[in-house]
């Protein structure tokens, strides 16, 4: 009897023993930085830098510090638009040394501000613009407006400019649903906004502001645009001069051209002095201004096309 205890006493040493050295190696040390996950999600469109989130209580609430040691952020926006753009990711301006990673994205969302940055990984699939990030993630071509645009990859915002003066009014239709098209076609994480011109007053899609084309605002917009009705003549200056108060990425400009003044090409050069912006120009039926249109294309890095009557529906 005495034997088999000794026996019984003595296997369990030695497998005791034997689990140490298994696990030990791969323990972590008391002294070595423990990894944070933090879980997020997201709720609503956000247009201001991420503030205080978590859980636990004791990781450091304020991620655009960029203070984080050892950091793992977990996103998972369920949202319209998801701006990071505040976020500091290692060896950013701050300076802070923070190991600061992104991992485990679903969805959709603008992740401008991040670069292609090595801490920046395991980005899932989603229609988010991750134009900044280096990576393609399908989806990513352009916006398209009466069939030009996709090229402008990387596009966050866009203004529709449209020509709603009365020689348009029998065909505005037409217009009408290629913006709902065009517009219902974009990404939650991209933002939109429609001025239509006239020699009068400027008409503005609601809430005359660049918003994110989440279905509440395109649906806004649709309602919008079914109210509108061409008249007048056509002085398309205060229409751009607007959109490129809106500071987009890209403008599209339709119009017949009729009465277009040439001085608009000087004016532009002006506001587009350093070309950020990109124009994209529809001529609509009417070949009178098509020269002019074509040479704002052709001069502000954009996109030519004209939609005769055999390309309407």
């Amino acid at each position: 009897m005495l034997t088999a205890w000794l026996l019984s006493i003595g296997l369990h040493v030695l497998a005791l023993f034997a689990m140490f050295l298994v696990v030990f190696p791969y323990s972590g040390h008391v002294n070595d930085p423990i990894p944070y996950e933090v879980g997020a999600q997201i709720v609503g469109p956000i247009d201001a830098p991420i503030g205080p989130i978590g859980p636990p209580a004791d990781i450091p609430k304020n991620l655009v510090a960029g203070s984080m040691d050892n950091a793992v952020v977990r996103f998972q926006p369920s949202a319209d638009m998801l701006d990071l753009s505040a976020l500091q990711p290692a060896g950013t301006a701050t300076g802070g040394g923070a190991d600061l990673k992104v991992v485990g994205v679903a969805g959709g969302g603008s992740f401008a501000g991040l670069s292609s940055d090595p801490n920046v990984v395991g980005i899932g699939t989603g229609g988010g613009d991750f134009g900044e990030l280096g990576l393609s993630m399908g989806g990513g071509a352009g916006p398209e407006f009466f069939g030009i645009g996709p090229s402008a990859r990387g596009v966050r915002s866009i203004v529709y400019v449209v020509d709603r003066s009365g020689s348009m009014i029998d065909t505005f239709g037409y217009v009408r649903d290629e913006m709902k098209r065009s517009v219902g076609a974009l990404r939650r994480s991209q933002k939109f906004h429609v001025i239509l011109f006239n020699s009068g007053a400027l008409l503005e899609s609601p809430p005359q502001r660049l918003v994110n084309a989440i279905e509440a605002n395109k649906r806004e917009l649709f309602a919008f645009l079914d109210e509108v009705e061409p008249k007048g003549s056509t002085k398309p200056e205060n229409a751009m001069a607007r959109a490129f108060d809106l500071e987009p990425d890209l403008i599209y400009l339709l119009s017949d051209g009729v009465d277009f003044d040439a001085d608009l090409l000087n004016k532009l050069n002006e506001w587009n002095r350093d070309r950020k912006v990109k124009i994209f120009v529809i001529g609509y039926l009417d070949r009178t201004g098509r020269e002019i249109l074509e040479r704002i294309a052709r001069e502000h890095g954009g996109e030519f096309k004209f939609v005769s009557e055999y390309d309407l529906p």
